[in-house]
């Protein structure tokens, strides 16, 4: 790691190397983001077929990125209790989300919502940019990493669930379409990259997970992602993984975050 190659961003955030690290309290050292531990293992052939569809899809990233952004202020103005105005090409993606998510916390007790939810004492874990930041740092073998959970929650069974938001032109799946499933194709090609949107995505919460049973000693207990679409089918899927599964995620995220270190 070159020195001159740090550019501070903020007090909280800077680039190395043209990649996202956090300043995080008590670690000695910047710890890389959890997606950009992601984006630099990605194998030679995942790295192409991104580079193929932005060049055939030009925008189109930047247009998600910014719908991401919106939805991400949204739900967390909602949570809060504050009203939420959709702009008419976001609508489509949100108009299912609020009765959603009114169920799922329903009877239940939100801890974390992008940042610390009436709870004082993890105030620390809040940078100079007003965003809350979680890590995990082992001292032995001084890897790490940090990154901000959308939503951490207990619900009515007094379970605490760690949550991320999505939002895809396209549904997530969990299993490949048969061949022989009579769907249409283009339904079947988006099934298809909607598993592979779903695996990274069980990686950024495992990810999270053992940062927040870290940093804010709390268990989680089952871990959930909430995916909005435009499409009236699927405007909003929640898929759920249970404690069992979460820590087969954990160790997945744990050898990703070994190859990220090796290959530095």
């Amino acid at each position: 790691m070159r020195v001159n190659d740090t550019t501070p961003v903020s007090q909280t955030r800077l680039s190395i190397d043209g990649k996202r690290y956090y300043n995080c309290n008590g670690v000695p050292k910047p710890l890389p983001s959890v997606t950009t531990i992601l984006s630099s293992t990605q194998t030679e052939e995942t790295r192409k077929k991104l580079a193929a569809w932005n060049l055939s899809n030009p925008g189109a990233l930047e247009k998600a990125a910014s719908r991401g952004t919106w939805i991400h202020s949204a739900t967390e103005n909602h949570i809060r209790g504050l009203r939420v105005e959709p702009p008419s090409e976001y609508l489509p993606y949100w108009k299912d989300v609020p009765e959603a998510l009114d169920d799922l916390l329903k009877n239940g007790k939100v801890l974390w919502s992008e940042s610390p939810f009436n709870q004082p004492q993890w105030h620390k874990y809040v940078g100079d940019d007003g965003v809350g930041r979680l890590h995990y740092y082992d001292d032995k073998t001084e890897q790490g990493y940090a990154g901000c959970p959308d939503l951490i929650y207990k619900d009515e069974n007094n379970e605490v669930v760690l949550a991320d938001f999505k939002t895809s032109t396209s549904p997530y799946s969990l299993k490949f379409p048969k061949a022989n499933s009579g769907i249409p194709d283009n339904v079947r090609k988006a099934l298809i990259s909607g598993v592979f949107k779903a695996k990274k995505t069980m990686l950024q919460m495992a990810a999270y997970s053992l940062a927040a049973e870290k940093c804010l000693g709390v268990h989680v207990d089952k871990t959930r992602i909430i995916v909005s679409t435009p499409l009236p089918d699927y405007s909003v899927q929640v898929f759920s993984f249970s404690r069992k599964e979460l820590e087969k995620h954990m160790e997945m995220w744990l050898q990703v975050l070994r190859q990220f270190y090796e290959n530095a």
